[in-house]
C-alpha cells in the first residue's frame, strides 16, 4: 500500500471516529424540553404549557396533560433542552463575556513559554513574532482542524527564520508537550480536595495515569545511565546514528541543563491553563451547571490532555463524549443537591455538558479570529496545504 493511499485511509478512519462519537453525544442529549412524568418512565416531549399545566406528546401520538401539582419529588420532573439551556447563558451574559476576557490570556502565556523554550535553542524570536505565530497556530486549530494543525504552521513559520531547522520544529512539539504536563500537574493539584468525591474517581485515575507515564519517560530519557543503557541496545542504538534523530534528541536533552527555564515554562502553562478553566467555570455556571470549582480544575485537565492525545480532527466527538461521561448528572448538580434540591435529571445533564463544551468551542473560535487576521497580513502566499506538504518533505539534514 503506497503512503497516499495510507494517509487517505488514515484521515477517513479519523473522520469516522469523529462521526460515531458526535452521533452518540447527540443520542444522549435532548434538544427540546421534555418531562418526565414519573421516574420509571420515558421523557415525553412538551407540545405546549400554561400556568396550570403542560401538555406532552404521548408514546402513541395522543396528547397528555401534566398539572403543574404534579411537579414534585418522586413525581414529574422538567428537562431542559439544549436550546433552553442556552437561552440561561444569553440572561447571563455577563459570565459569557468574562469567558472570552479569560480566554484572552491564554495566547500571550503560551506565546512567551515558547519564546523561552526556543530561546534555549540559540532561536531567538520576538516576543510579537512569538505571539503572531501563535495566534495564526490558534486559528488553524480552531477553524480548520481537519486541515492543518496549529502546531504544522507555526513550525513551518518559525523554521523559515532560523538554520537550526530541527531543533525549532522539535520545540514546536516538545512546548504543547510541556502544556501536557503542566496541565496534568494542574489536575493533581485539585485532587486533594476531591478524595471524597467518588464522582469523579475516574478523572483522578487518568490524570495520576498520564502523570505516571509522563514522569517514567522522563526519568528514562533524562537520566544518563538509563540513556546509557537503553541508547547501546541493538534497538535504538541504529536510530541515534540517524543525523536527524540525533539533533532531535540533543534538541531535548539539553533542557535537563535548563531546569529552571523548564520551571518557569511549566508556570507560564498554568497562566493560560487556568485561564481556560476559569472560562469553562463560567460559561458552565451561566447554563447552569452547579458543580463546585474542583470539578472544572480536576476534569478539564483530563479533558485537555485526551484533546491533544487522540488523532480525531479538532478532537470532535471525543471531547464532547468525556464531557458528558465526566460532568455527570452527579457532578452538574453537586452543589444544587448539598443545598437540599433535587438532583438533575441524566439526559438534562448530558445536554448541559454538551452545551458547555460547545461554547467553549465558540469561545475558542472567537477568540483566535486575530490569527486569521495575522496569517492573511503575512502575504507569504503559501497554502496551509503545501505546509504540511514541506514539513512532512523536510529532511533537514544534519
Amino acid at each position: 500500500m503506497n503512503d497516499a493511499r495510507t494517509k487517505i485511509l488514515w484521515h477517513v478512519l479519523r473522520v469516522l471516529v469523529a462521526a460515531v462519537l458526535i452521533a452518540y453525544v447527540v443520542s444522549q442529549a435532548t434538544f427540546r424540553d421534555s418531562v418526565r412524568p414519573a421516574p420509571s418512565q420515558a421523557a415525553l416531549p412538551i407540545l405546549r404549557e400554561s400556568p396550570a399545566a403542560v401538555v406532552v406528546r404521548a408514546p402513541d401520538g395522543t396528547e397528555r396533560v401534566i398539572q403543574r401539582e404534579e411537579f414534585r419529588p418522586g413525581g414529574a420532573v422538567r428537562i431542559q433542552g439544549i436550546f433552553s439551556i442556552a437561552a440561561r447563558l444569553a440572561d447571563r451574559w455577563g459570565l459569557a463575556l468574562a469567558a472570552v476576557a479569560a480566554m484572552l490570556f491564554q495566547q500571550p502565556f503560551s506565546a512567551v513559554r515558547w519564546q523561552l523554550l526556543l530561546a534555549v535553542q540559540g532561536i531567538r524570536i520576538t516576543f510579537m513574532e512569538s505571539l503572531r505565530l501563535t495566534y495564526i497556530g490558534a486559528f488553524f486549530s480552531n477553524w480548520m482542524p481537519g486541515a492543518t494543525g496549529g502546531d504544522v504552521v507555526k513550525a513551518y513559520y518559525v523554521a523559515q527564520q532560523t538554520h537550526r531547522k530541527a531543533e525549532a520544529v522539535t520545540i514546536v512539539f516538545f512546548d504543547r508537550f510541556i502544556g501536557l504536563v503542566a496541565v496534568g500537574v494542574l489536575g493533581a493539584a485539585a485532587v486533594i480536595a476531591t478524595l471524597g468525591d467518588p464522582d469523579v474517581r475516574v478523572a483522578r485515575l487518568v490524570d495520576a495515569a498520564f502523570l505516571g507515564v509522563v514522569l517514567l519517560a522522563g526519568v528514562l530519557f533524562y537520566s544518563r545511565p538509563a540513556r546509557r543503557l537503553f541508547l547501546s541496545s541493538r534497538l535504538f542504538d541504529p536510530l541515534t546514528r540517524w543525523p536527524l534523530i540525533a539533533r532531535i534528541d540533543r534538541a531535548l536533552f539539553i533542557y535537563r541543563d535548563h531546569k529552571g527555564k523548564v520551571a518557569l515554562s511549566v508556570l507560564y502553562s498554568w497562566g493560560a491553563q487556568i485561564a481556560g478553566v476559569f472560562a469553562v467555570w463560567w460559561l458552565a455556571a451561566g447554563l447552569g451547571s452547579r458543580a463546585f470549582w474542583y470539578h472544572y480544575f480536576l476534569i478539564m485537565p483530563v479533558i485537555w490532555i485526551a484533546w491533544a492525545l487522540i488523532p480525531v480532527p479538532g478532537g470532535f466527538g471525543v471531547v464532547e463524549t468525556l464531557m458528558q461521561k465526566l460532568f455527570t448528572a452527579a457532578v452538574l448538580g453537586a452543589a444544587a443537591v448539598a443545598a437540599g434540591a433535587p438532583a438533575m435529571p441524566p439526559a438534562e445533564a448530558a445536554t448541559l455538558a454538551l452545551a458547555m463544551i460547545l461554547a467553549y468551542r465558540l469561545v475558542q473560535m472567537v477568540v483566535s479570529l486575530p490569527g486569521g487576521v495575522l496569517y492573511l497580513a503575512r502575504r507569504t502566499g503559501v497554502s496551509p496545504a503545501h505546509m504540511r506538504e514541506e514539513m512532512e518533505a523536510e529532511s533537514f539534514d544534519a
